[in-house]
């Protein structure tokens, strides 16, 4: 699995994702073939998948398990597995195999999505100079990234805008747009990273057609957060990385 998360890519359609902790039974098959049951819990469910904890069976992605609770049952494939060292630790992200079947449709019927506030005096301050030498106003570091957003008016049902993302931090981000938003617009903002995907909300506060649209964030699905935390640490790794790649390609030319 790469770590990476350098690109995004936006799914066909954005699924609810609720963080709800509910217990099921996962029938794996062992290295002879012989299923056998162990039990575990959700994280949170959507309708083509789920993030589950406390599963000690799966080794590997691509793993294929059945994933029963009460009379429901899926087979899913084993998308991606925490690593033991990261805020990710414990959990492991499964896709439906079935095409036509929707799972956890009587939960999902019954709740919505709850989002939690990002509260800025919660965030230690980890400001980073823009440009070398020069004092940067941010309060935490922004990373840049290619890939694409899909922006949501929250004041209306209207479609999705998608827009080229050019950096993300804790506390926002910035992307490129064909058309202007105007500041103070509150928007929920769709991301889909490699194999993980986070829906955050917050409010255009500045724009303009040569620079970008800069959003900052309000609240974050509840459940994203840690999600969040571990894309932000891997694209800080890469960027320590690229210098030294550099050295060394120079050094060896």
């Amino acid at each position: 699995m790469s770590d990476k998360p350098s690109k995004i890519v936006l799914p066909d359609r954005f699924d609810k994702r609720i963080h709800i902790a509910l217990p099921i039974r996962v029938t794996y098959w062992d290295a002879q073939n012989r299923p056998r049951l162990e039990m575990a819990c959700t994280y949170d469910i959507s309708p083509r998948g789920a993030r589950i904890l406390g599963l000690r069976c799966v080794k590997n992605p691509g793993e294929i398990v059945a994933i029963e609770r009460g009379r429901a049952k899926s087979f899913c494939r084993v998308v991606w597995i925490g690593e033991e060292n990261s805020e990710l630790r414990g959990q492991i992200g499964l896709q439906c195999l079935e095409a036509d079947k929707t799972m956890w449709d009587a939960e999902l019927r019954e709740m919505e999505e709850i989002y939690d506030p990002i509260l800025k005096d919660n965030i230690p301050p980890r400001p980073m100079p823009a440009v070398p030498g020069t004092p940067s106003r941010r309060r935490t570091p922004r990373y840049a990234i290619e890939g694409m957003a899909e922006l949501m008016r929250t004041s209306d049902r209207a479609s999705g805008l998608q827009a080229p993302l050019k950096d993300i931090g804790e506390l926002g981000c910035l992307v490129t747009t064909q058309s202007m938003l105007v500041p103070g617009t509150s928007l929920k903002v769709i991301l889909n990273f490699a194999k993980y995907d986070l829906a955050l909300k917050g409010q255009v506060r500045h724009g303009a057609l040569d620079v970008g649209v800069g959003i900052e964030f309000r609240e974050i699905r509840k459940g994203d957060r840690s999600l969040l935390q571990y894309i932000l640490r891997k694209l800080a790794e890469q960027e320590q990385e690229e210098p030294a790649k550099a050295r060394v390609a120079s050094a060896s030319s």
